[in-house]
């Protein structure tokens, strides 16, 4: 198998969704992403401040790609163009084949699958291009919604571990066996 080698940024297709690069025209989706209260309420992370912090966390995201720790998808409804998430695989290493993976939707766009959709589309991409074995992701203990999609998608509790620093979080994790 040829492995994913960060070259190219690897867009996705879905049935209703593409999975691209952010580039500058996202900075105010994001910003509005980033900084909506009802996205952070189970989140810890710094929100952008302007659409300057904005414009530096694109770029933060950019250098982290050619670093091969990240791989930041915007995620564009195809229908109207517009950016209604992020999915994200960070701390990736295809020595240990390993990887974090991270989301955030536009609250009016829950409930609709684009999520699940978007999850399926990157954990196929992670196993068929990069060859990752292990995923793990780190959600807060009242995220239901979050909990239920990892669940969904074989995503197991990890009862013994602890994110550490994040007294709230609660960590899953999904072994593929080949």
């Amino acid at each position: 198998m040829k492995l994913f080698s960060f070259i190219h940024f690897p867009e996705i297709n879905t049935e209703r969704l593409l999975l691209r690069q952010l580039n500058t025209n996202d900075v105010k989706a994001i910003f509005k992403l980033r900084s909506n209260k009802e996205i952070n309420k189970l989140i810890t992370r710094n929100t952008p401040k302007s659409l300057d912090e904005a414009t530096e966390f694109i770029t933060i995201c950019h250098q982290e790609f050619e670093k091969q720790n990240r791989i930041f998808w915007s995620i564009v409804l195809k229908e109207t163009n517009e950016v209604i998430g992020t999915i994200v695989y960070h701390k990736i290493s295809l020595d240990t084949n390993y990887a974090e993976i991270g989301y955030e939707l536009d609250p009016s766009f829950h409930q609709k699958g684009f999520m699940s959709e978007a999850m399926n589309a990157v954990l196929e991409f992670g196993i068929s291009k990069m060859n990752l074995k292990v995923k793990e992701a780190f959600t807060h203990k009242n995220n239901i919604a979050s909990i239920a999609l990892l669940e969904k998608h074989l995503f197991v509790f990890q009862p013994k571990r602890r994110d550490e620093g994040v007294e709230n979080n609660r960590i899953f994790r999904l072994d593929i066996h080949l």
